[in-house]
C-alpha cells in the first residue's frame, strides 16, 4: 500500500470509530478516572455480580417457601373444617393443626414484611362452627394472595390475611370446645 492511502485509511478509522462504537465512546467520556460506572445495566465487579445473583436466588427460594407455607395453611384449614363438620368438635389433632397453622401464618406475615403487632378479625364470628368456616375461607384467600404476589412486593393483603388468620386461631382457642 502506498503511504497516502494508508494514512487516509487510518485517519478514516479514527474518525469513524465513535460512530461505529458509540457506547464505548460515551462510557469513556462519562467516566472519570478511578470512578466506577453508574450505568444501570452495568453489573459491577464480578464479586458484586456474584453477590447480587446469590441474593436474588435467596429471595426466590424464600418466596417459594412462603408459597408452600400458604398452600399448607389452606390445606390445614380445609382439614380442620372437614373434621369439625364430621364430629362437630375439635380433636386433639385439630388443635395441633391449629398450632401449626398459627406458626405458618406468623412466618408468612414476617416474610411479607409485617411486624408482630397484629390486628385480629374486626368482627369475629361468635359460634365455633362459624369461626372454623371463616378460618378455612381466610386460609384459602391467603394462599391465593401469596401465589399472585411477586417476591419483590410487600402485600398488604397478605399481611391482613395473616393477621386475621392468627386472630381467628386465637378466637378458636379461647372458645369452649364441645
Amino acid at each position: 500500500m502506498s503511504r497516502p492511502l494508508l494514512l487516509a485509511f487510518t485517519s478514516s478509522l479514527i474518525l469513524l470509530y465513535p460512530y461505529a462504537y458509540p457506547r464505548a465512546s460515551a462510557d469513556a467520556q462519562d467516566r472519570r478516572p478511578g470512578e466506577a460506572s453508574q450505568r444501570p445495566d452495568d453489573l459491577g465487579t464480578p464479586e458484586e455480580e456474584i453477590l447480587r445473583r446469590a441474593q436474588i436466588k435467596h429471595e426466590e427460594e424464600s418466596h417459594k417457601e412462603m408459597v408452600e407455607r400458604a398452600d399448607e395453611t389452606a390445606k390445614i384449614g380445609v382439614e380442620i373444617l372437614d373434621s369439625f363438620n364430621k364430629s362437630k368438635s375439635l380433636s386433639r389433632d385439630d388443635l395441633k393443626k391449629l398450632d401449626r397453622m398459627e406458626k405458618l401464618a406468623r412466618k408468612i406475615r414476617s416474610n411479607a414484611g409485617a411486624s408482630d403487632d397484629e390486628d385480629g378479625p374486626e368482627d369475629p364470628p361468635g359460634q365455633i362452627g362459624d369461626v372454623i368456616k371463616r378460618l378455612a375461607e381466610v386460609s384459602d384467600t391467603l394462599k391465593k394472595n401469596v401465589q399472585k404476589t411477586s417476591r419483590l412486593v410487600i402485600s398488604a393483603a397478605v399481611i391482613k390475611n395473616s393477621n386475621e388468620l392468627i386472630g381467628l386461631i386465637r378466637r378458636i382457642k379461647s372458645l369452649p370446645h364441645p
